[in-house]
């Protein structure tokens, strides 16, 4: 048998092992609330970051905050996050596209929306995967998370 030959075969082999290949995870749908100090916090970024190792960027699931503190997010393009244990990190939403820019009109629509944000400022353990105390396991049973972050 020829090496090429041989690195294949083993090649071949080896994918039929169980356990060398790594599935992703499901994605489940995925709803909830975001309170700070038991009050809802309208305009913010909540994002899942699964910690299933091999897991890339593209798993990590976000959705925005409406004024009731409600969100719904999203992975790969569907509703949802992966099913598995997540960190949760909060961040203030991105400004709307009028207010970008370095025009007076631009900053004055900067300075606007983040006057009209309300339950701030957000304490910044949250915006840090490695220290947000924020974690949740997305399981097929549970498709609704109240997230309390504390001051």
């Amino acid at each position: 048998m020829n090496p090429t030959r041989t690195i294949i075969v083993a090649l071949a082999l080896l994918s039929l092992l169980p356990g060398c290949a790594q599935s992703r995870p499901a994605i489940i749908p995925v709803e909830g609330v975001l309170l700070l100090e038991g009050k809802p916090v309208p305009g913010a970024e909540v994002q899942f970051v699964p910690m299933e190792r091999g897991l890339g960027p593209e798993f990590i699931a976000s959705g925005t905050t409406d004024e009731q503190g409600r969100f719904t997010l999203v992975c790969l393009g569907q509703p949802g996050a992966c099913a598995c244990e997540n960190r949760v990190i909060v961040t203030d939403a991105p400004p709307p596209d009028e207010s970008r820019g370095p025009s007076a009109r631009a900053q004055s629509a900067m300075s606007r929306h983040y006057a009209e944000l309300k339950n701030r400022p957000l304490p910044a353990a949250y915006a840090n995967v490695a220290r947000t105390p924020l974690a949740v396991t997305v399981t097929a049973d549970q498709g609704a998370y109240r997230l309390e972050l504390k001051r």
